[in-house]
C-alpha cells in the first residue's frame, strides 16, 4: 500500500492538471464565441442597430427603454427573452411586469425578424454589444431650436424629402389650427408632442428614436427619406425646449371650431353677394317695365 500511494498522489495531479487545462480551454472557447474575430462584425449588430439602438443602449444609459448591458444576468432565461422579444404585449410574468411597470408597456413585437436574427440579437445582446459604439451627444444651440422649430412646422423643408412633424402632430404654442392630427387616426398613443422629450428618455433617447423610427407609419416614411444628424438634433432641441413650458397643450376642438365659424362667415358672404345680385336684377326689370 505505501508504495502505491506516490503513484496515487502522482495520478491524482495529474488529472487535477488535465481538469484545470480543461477549465481554462473552455472559458477561451467561450470567450471566443461571445467575441468576434478581429476584422469582422458580429452578426446582431445591424439588427440591432435598426430594431434595438432607437430604444436602447448597451452601456450607454437608460433611453426609451432600459440599458441592455449585464442582460444575460437580469432576464430568466435565453427562452424568456426570446418568447418576449416575439411578444412583449403577451409576456406577462412577474419579471415582464416589474419591467413593464418602470418603462412602460410601448416595446413592439419583433416577431418578423425571424427566429434567425432574433437569437442573433440576443448572441449581440448577451455578449456586451460587440462592435457597437455609443456617439458622444453634441450639444444644442439656440439656432439648433430655431431650426427645430422651422422642421417641425415645415417653415423649412427635410434635406431628404420627408414630410414636416406638423403634418401629423400637434405641439404646445402653435398658432392656427394648433398642427396635425393625422397620427390619432392611425392609432398612435401620443399625437401631442409637447412631452415627446421627456417622454422618449431625454435628448439621448429622442435623438435614436427620431433617427430610426419604430413608430409603424413614421418607420415607412421615412424609410428612404431619413433625417440627417443635424435635423435630428435641431427637432430633437426644439422638443426639448417646449418640454420646458408649462402652458397647456392645444385644444384638440380648434379644427371643428374654425370650420363651423368658416362656414358661416361663408353662408352670409355668399347671401350677401346673392342679395345684392337679387336687387340689380329686380331693378332692371323694374326699369324696363316702365
Amino acid at each position: 500500500m505505501n508504495r502505491m500511494l506516490p503513484h496515487l498522489l502522482l495520478l491524482f495531479a495529474v488529472a487535477s492538471l488535465a481538469c484545470v487545462f480543461l477549465a481554462f480551454e473552455g472559458r477561451e472557447a467561450n470567450a471566443q464565441a461571445a467575441e468576434p474575430p478581429a476584422g469582422t462584425k458580429a452578426a446582431g449588430l445591424d439588427p440591432f442597430k435598426t430594431s434595438c439602438a432607437p430604444c436602447h443602449t448597451i452601456g450607454g444609459g437608460k433611453l426609451v427603454g432600459p440599458d441592455l448591458a449585464g442582460l444575460k444576468d437580469r432576464v430568466p432565461s435565453r427562452e424568456w427573452l426570446l418568447a418576449f422579444l416575439k411578444n412583449p404585449a403577451g409576456t406577462n410574468d412577474d419579471y415582464a411586469k416589474k419591467v413593464k411597470a418602470e418603462f412602460g408597456d410601448t416595446m413592439p413585437a419583433q416577431a418578423a425578424l425571424g427566429d434567425n436574427v432574433l437569437n442573433d440579437l440576443i448572441d449581440f445582446m448577451f455578449a456586451g454589444g460587440p462592435g457597437l459604439t455609443v456617439k458622444k451627444l453634441r450639444g444644442a444651440t439656440p439656432e439648433d431650436i430655431d431650426l427645430g422649430r422651422r422642421l417641425f412646422t415645415g417653415e423649412a423643408r427635410l434635406a431628404n424629402g420627408g414630410p414636416s412633424c406638423i403634418s401629423c402632430h400637434s405641439i404646445i404654442g402653435l398658432t392656427g389650427l394648433g398642427g396635425g392630427t393625422l397620427a390619432a387616426t392611425v392609432g398612435a398613443k401620443h399625437t401631442d408632442l409637447s412631452n415627446a422629450f421627456n417622454r422618449n428618455g431625454g435628448e439621448a433617447g429622442l435623438r435614436a428614436s427620431l433617427a430610426s423610427p419604430q413608430f409603424l407609419v413614421m418607420k415607412q416614411v421615412f424609410a428612404d427619406k431619413p433625417m440627417t444628424e443635424e435635423e435630428v438634433i435641431a427637432l430633437t432641441a426644439y422638443l426639448g425646449d417646449v418640454s420646458k413650458t408649462t402652458a397647456p397643450p392645444p385644444g384638440r376642438d380648434y379644427f371643428v371650431i374654425y370650420g363651423i365659424v368658416g362656414a358661416i362667415a361663408l353662408l352670409i358672404a355668399l347671401d350677401l353677394i346673392w342679395i345684392r345680385r337679387f336687387r340689380n336684377v329686380r331693378k332692371t326689370l323694374v326699369g324696363g317695365s316702365k
